[in-house]
């Protein structure tokens, strides 16, 4: 199974150490989503015209279970299967975590300014 991330889980970022041997795929674009800055992490929403800047990586179950965890799903942010554009213009479902809570639409992002730092 594969795991779209866009924020802290970023191979730049704090929490990537939580993906240590996992198979790295490639950079990613998921469409139809904004990216907002709501703490020191990001959250993503859908929103039409916008797209994401993200990586994708293969992930076991027992990953899956411990991202669940760190990204407080259910709770913070929903697990859902998303189709997501690697870089060379295949077309793969992955797994993302999509914020439950409100955003300021003056925090959003924009494509231009992405991936997330931080």
């Amino acid at each position: 199974m594969y795991l779209f991330v866009y924020g802290s889980l970023l191979s730049h970022n704090s929490h990537n150490f939580l993906l240590n041997g996992c198979k790295f795929i490639g950079k990613a674009i998921l469409e139809g989503f904004g990216l907002y800055k709501v703490s020191w992490y990001p959250a993503i929403l859908p929103k039409e015209n916008s797209k994401v800047l993200g990586e994708v990586y293969q992930i076991d179950p027992s990953t899956l279970k411990k991202i669940d965890e760190f990204e407080d799903e259910g709770e913070l942010y929903k697990r859902k299967e998303v189709e997501v554009i690697l870089d060379d213009g295949r077309k793969i479902k992955a797994w993302a975590y999509i914020y439950l809570c409100e955003v300021d639409e003056n925090n959003y992002i924009s494509f231009e300014n992405q991936p997330w730092r931080g």
